[in-house]
């Protein structure tokens, strides 16, 4: 008899019925904290000076080249999930790389150009007290050329992980020394 008293009236089968209860309530807590969330990619805005300044002959064209938008999980630790798709991930990516070569780039007269941008992975793991993340990512030049970068990130702060790697994954394209011969020329 846990829950009784010296004198109690309840008896062995309402005690086994009590804490099979509390069981199932216990697990039903506990379940509630676990599941798959989904995880909406945004623009995590990069500071002025992140990118060095672009010189760009003609007009550039930056377009998603993801087909996937089947779910993708991005984080899973402890039960706790969060997915999103691939083609969302790049879209966020092509925008903010618009954005950018917009902010530094030195656009000149010349052919026109294109960049054919494709996140193949992004995922975020848990180490102790933050996060770390890789985007895998390829682009397509508008010559043909494949480029493939992995770029890592880590943050305090899941979101921030996530949406930080998609920003610096931005910054390593434009840095990449391929890609901006091929702007420039």
């Amino acid at each position: 008899m846990i829950f009784g008293y010296y004198g109690s009236s309840i008896n062995d089968a309402d005690e086994h019925d009590m804490l099979s209860r509390l069981m199932i309530l216990v697990c039903a807590l506990m379940l509630q904290a676990c599941g798959t969330f989904a995880y909406t990619p945004t623009e995590y805005p990069l500071r002025s000076g992140l990118i060095p300044h672009l010189d760009v002959t003609g007009e550039v064209s930056i377009t998603n080249a993801q087909s996937s938008n089947a779910p993708v999980f991005v984080y899973s630790y402890a039960g706790s999930k969060m997915s999103s798709n691939l083609q969302a991930i790049t879209e966020v990516m092509v925008q903010q790389s618009t954005r950018e070569l917009l902010k530094n780039g030195h656009i000149g007269n010349g052919a026109p150009k294109s960049v054919k941008l494709k996140v193949n992975s992004l995922l975020s793991e848990y180490v102790v007290m933050y996060w770390k993340s890789k985007l895998q990512f390829e682009a397509t030049l508008g010559n043909g050329e494949i480029i493939n970068l992995t770029v890592s990130h880590a943050s305090g702060s899941l979101a921030q992980d996530l949406n930080g790697c998609i920003a610096e994954s931005v910054m390593e394209l434009f840095k990449n020394e391929k890609v901006r011969v091929y702007l420039a020329n």
